[in-house]
């Protein structure tokens, strides 16, 4: 399907706009590139996810070692937290509903897929879709997934609400060449939340030492803005150190900027 030379040229500037932010708060970013494709496919609320493969021989497992972790929401609605920590409950139980299933099954290969086209009628009817769909108000839905490696995938979810028109053709092609592109923004993302080369996932407060690292600020001034002692703010700046195995604020800012 055809993208309209005004929709393209809107993208276009996305992808200029995003490029000239700095990479030191991907979260702020994250929540920037929803608004502007939020904006062209008329979706209010969605989410970016995190899914990592937490075992590569899983043949027991339903899930096949993969997991939901990180998240973060687009016009969060009260019950999303909730819904989302019952959900990652579920699945590291082993249980997961229709979409995810087929998700798993996909791992390894961009995708973009309406809600409609990846689940079968009886999903419509079932608890999962009753509970965690409608009960939110949601009624639509379309994910563009994009593998960053062999062990981590970045989920793109964008929802229709009660009252709203379901997605067409049209808006997944708009999500999905936005997407497709910008394989660079996936990486700083995932790297904010320790989820590629850290040797452990970043807690909050790593991860907002780690942006203020990255925006070139002095130790002291960290400490100040933390509300902590120097030695405490020391301590974290070399447990990031490790984490991501580099020796210093040089080498942590070229990893994050993917320079060798």
């Amino acid at each position: 399907m055809t993208i309209d030379d005004t929709t393209r040229a809107r993208v276009h500037h996305l992808w200029d706009e995003m490029a000239e932010l700095p990479a030191s708060d991907p979260e702020c970013n994250l929540r920037l590139l929803f608004e502007r494709i939020g904006a062209l496919i008329d979706s209010r609320h969605g989410y970016w996810l995190a899914s990592l493969r937490l075992a590569e021989d899983a043949p027991n497992d339903p899930l096949l070692g993969w997991r939901a972790r990180s998240i973060c929401f687009y016009g969060e609605l009260p019950p999303d937290q909730q819904v989302y920590t019952d959900t990652v409950k579920r699945l590291d139980k082993g249980i997961p509903d229709e979409s995810t299933t087929n998700h798993v099954r996909n791992a390894g290969r961009f995708r973009a897929v309406l809600l409609k086209d990846h689940v079968s009628e009886a999903f419509y009817s079932g608890d999962h879709y009753l509970d965690h769909y409608l009960a939110r108000g949601i009624t639509d839905r379309l994910f563009v997934v994009m593998p960053v490696n062999e062990d981590v995938e970045s989920y793109f979810v964008f929802d229709r609400l009660s009252g709203e028109p379901g997605f067409t053709r049209h808006d997944l092609e708009v999500a999905r060449y936005a997407l497709r592109s910008m394989s660079w923004f996936h990486r700083q993302v995932h790297l904010s939340y320790g989820q590629l080369v850290a040797e452990a996932p970043l807690t909050p407060t790593e991860r907002r030492i780690l942006n203020h690292l990255l925006r070139g600020s002095a130790e002291k001034s960290i400490a100040e803005a933390m509300t902590q002692s120097p030695h405490t703010t020391h301590q974290y700046v070399k447990g990031l150190f490790r984490k991501f195995n580099v020796r210093s604020r040089a080498e942590l800012t070229a990893l994050w900027l993917g320079h060798d």
